[in-house]
């Protein structure tokens, strides 16, 4: 009811210093705030609920500019409160979520504004009422929001979608506020420009702009709206380019994107010429289309004959790299691996930067590797002072170490490590280290070097490598965790971020404090290389929190990755952390296993997804077939525990999972006689394992031992599960279960 005695006028004021009086009370005295008829901390309780009924339900003015305001008293609660609400109401009630994000425009916090403008701009042109453009333009033409350059991005999108092409194209968009602003812009102003002059007749004028534009890389939103965009400007592009451009939504189809793409080549592919990056769409779609692959070697191998004549600038260097290096992945896809190498040197002449350059170095070792592994050896040797990133070849030097270490070739094994040795630090000098350790203790080699200045290096020089210095350091009897560059007591103040009132921070942290937390992941992602290491940890956390395992892993694992990292503990939770604690102590006790094992299994096999399913039919946390685990079940109900069978077994339960696997893997290490081998088994199926083991039993000498069998596996995937799997093992040993890595990693070998 309204006051008695205050006229409409008066009202209106009482109402706006009513509000304007609460926003400035601190927090604590908030709590009474009303928040769309109900107070600030009921209003809270929904959000954090992710409940947006109190918002369906709150009777809101027909006026917009009024319920715009009475919406962006959200922001008492979060800065970015309207901006999770319009997330959680989603298209569900499409006008409340650009009412909600309108609202968001108000905040205080940039980087809310920020995602605001992006979310409003894609919505303008999904709007089918024009009013309502009218009002978010209305909205937007306040003075409040004169210098906020996030919001010319929005503004020029409402000019546009009314039609105002002249007004949009004047519209200041040279200061975008972020990358994904920053193509909008750009799009907005082509496409601006482009209105502008149809009328005239020149449209052709913007023929290669924008063109050049589309084939460029773009999100998948703006290219989108681009492309439609073009599609409607009426003989702006031929069929057959506006076929090629749509190649680039082909979402790795690429017999479909090669469909799409071929009409463009009926004038002997101008197109390609002009626009280089759809010379690699093209290249990639005739590699991964095998049916086509002669035709697409022939067409590049001309046009690679056609630009080796061509006078050298920037355009044709970029053309010679693109049509060289894709005609040695055609050609490699085909077997042709001579012919595929000497097209990838001579791409390697014009490689654009260090990625590429390496790429260039990868394909040739391994067309020499289809050769021979000495080939691959000497190819190796030869180049790897021209390598920039040394872990970047990690996956052939393995290879190498593995067919070397199975034959027994110790001398190749030397070469290698004397290479890697002079270009630094990695994983394969670590590798190359420890095995040549082991040879050496096990008389396999002769050499001036003792068993201890290999172990050393690997120790020391393996900072990537968990698997390798655990190893090292149980042969040279050093503590593992000790030698990590962090202080055993580390403070949780030390890992504190800039979690601040508007900081980009408090912004993501916000999604998992206020019902939002299934959004938070892509803009996490988004910010993650503007963001500090702390920063990055304490978002790690909450997804940590929220149960998000996998995603906290996957950005650890990118952070940890930077050049000159140092782990903190925080981090080694973080990257080793404890889901199902309960569930996997009691299975694990129960079956005689050491938890740590348990633990490094299943974050090895699932990242702990409860509901993982692989390619090949595997499922839950412990990645178990239905064959395996019908058989496991049987034998659980048998000697007296829970029939997972009936009436059928659910592997995306944890419990069962985590039970049946549990029993499983014991099984395994009474077949095979420990925990490595069983481990390997799990992964490669005991038959295959056994068979490798009777193969390298009857080499001259006689069988390896098991640590240095484990190098010669031939499947990489079993080779490199068991690395892992020991890896994880002996932190969570280290980290929750009072044992030192180095132990762990040599009970795991230890025979039972």
């Amino acid at each position: 009811m309204s006051r008695p005695g205050i006229n409409g006028f008066s009202r209106v004021f009482f109402q706006i210093f009513f509000l304007f009086f609460f926003s400035l009370l601190p927090l604590s005295c908030a709590g009474t705030t009303p928040i769309l008829g109900i107070s600030r901390d009921e209003a809270a309780a929904y959000l954090r609920k992710g409940d947006m009924s109190f918002i369906r339900q709150a009777q809101l003015p027909d006026n917009f500019a009024e319920a715009e305001s009475r919406l962006k008293q959200l922001g008492v609660i979060h800065s970015a409160a309207p901006f999770y609400a319009g997330l959680l109401i989603g298209g569900s009630s499409n006008n409340l979520e650009i009412l909600l994000f309108c609202a968001a425009l108000e905040s205080s916090s940039f980087p809310v504004r920020r995602e605001a403008a992006l979310k409003l701009v894609a919505l303008i042109f999904e709007i089918e009422n024009e009013k309502d453009v009218r009002d978010i333009y209305s909205f937007l033409g306040s003075s409040k929001f004169t210098d906020r350059v996030e919001i010319q991005t929005t503004l020029a999108a409402c000019l546009y979608r009314l039609g105002r092409y002249d007004e949009a194209a004047k519209v200041d968009l040279t200061q975008p506020a972020s990358e994904k602003l920053a193509e909008w812009n750009r799009a907005l102003s082509l496409f601006s420009s482009l209105k502008k002059v149809v009328s005239t007749g020149s449209a052709q004028e913007m023929k290669h702009e924008i063109t050049a534009f589309l084939s460029g890389n773009l999100s998948d939103e703006v290219r989108r709206w681009a492309f439609e965009e073009a599609l409607s400007s009426t003989g702006l592009l031929e069929s057959v380019e506006l076929s090629a451009l749509s190649a680039r939504s082909a979402q790795g189809n690429y017999r479909e994107a090669l469909l799409k793409l071929r009409p463009a080549l009926s004038d002997g592919g101008s197109l390609f010429f002009s626009y280089p990056e759809l010379i690699a769409d093209l290249g990639r779609a005739y590699q991964y289309t095998p049916s086509l692959r002669e035709e697409g070697a022939s067409l590049f191998k001309n046009w690679a004959a056609l630009l080796d004549g061509q006078k050298e600038d920037e355009t044709s260097k970029e053309r010679k790299f693109f049509v060289n290096f894709y005609t040695g992945r055609i050609e490699r896809a085909r077997t042709k691996y001579a012919e595929s190498t000497e097209y990838f040197n001579r791409a390697l002449e014009f490689a654009p930067d260090e990625l590429q350059s390496d790429a260039c170095h990868w394909y040739l070792l391994m067309n020499a590797l289809a050769v021979s592994p000495e080939a691959a050896m000497r190819q190796a040797l030869a180049t790897m002072s021209r390598w920039k990133d040394v872990n970047y070849f990690s996956d052939v030097l393995d290879s190498l170490a593995c067919s070397f270490t199975g034959k027994r070739q110790w001398n190749n094994i030397m070469e290698l490590f004397s290479g890697l040795e002079k270009i630094g630090t990695g994983n394969s000098l670590a590798q190359y280290a420890w095995i040549l350790g082991r040879a050496i203790q096990e008389g396999y080699v002769k050499t001036e070097r003792n068993a201890e200045n290999f172990f050393r290096i690997a120790f020391e020089k393996g900072k990537d490598s968990i698997y390798y210095r655990a190893m090292a350091a149980a042969a040279l009897g050093e503590s593992l965790g000790k030698s990590f560059a962090f202080e055993e007591g580390l403070s949780s103040s030390k890992t504190q971020g800039d979690s601040g009132p508007g900081s980009e921070l408090e912004f993501l942290l916000g999604f998992f404090e206020y019902g939002a937390s299934s959004f938070a992941l892509p803009y996490i992602k988004a910010a993650e290389k503007d963001l500090s290491y702390a920063d990055l940890r304490k978002a790690a956390e909450a997804l940590d929190a929220s149960g998000r395992w996998k995603d906290s892993l996957d950005l650890v694992s990118g952070y940890t990755k930077r050049k000159n990292f140092e782990f903190t503990r925080q981090d080694l939770f973080l990257f080793f952390p404890r889901p199902y604690r309960e569930l996997i102590e009691k299975y694990a006790g129960e079956a005689d296993l050491g938890a740590e094992i348990l633990y490094g299994l299943i974050r090895t096999e699932s990242y702990f997804m409860s509901d993982a399913v692989s390619r090949s039919g595997a499922v839950g946390l412990v990645q178990l077939m239905a064959p395996t685990a019908e058989d496991m079940a049987g034998r659980i109900a048998r000697s007296g525990g829970p029939d997972y069978r009936s009436p059928e077994i659910n592997l995306k339960d944890p419990e069962t999972s985590i039970h049946i696997g549990s029993f499983y893997l014991r099984y395994l290490i009474g077949q095979m006689g420990n925990p490595m081998l069983a481990l390997l088994a799990y992964n490669g199926g005991m038959g295959r394992v056994r068979r490798w083991i009777a193969a390298d039993s009857r080499q001259a000498g006689g069988g390896l031992p098991h640590d240095l069998f484990l190098e010669s596996i031939e499947f990489s995937e079993t080779r490199e599960y068991g690395r892992r799997v020991l890896s994880a093992a002996s932190v969570y040993g280290y980290l929750y279960y009072g044992m030192s890595m180095e132990e762990t990693a040599a009970d795991i070998y230890r025979q039972r």
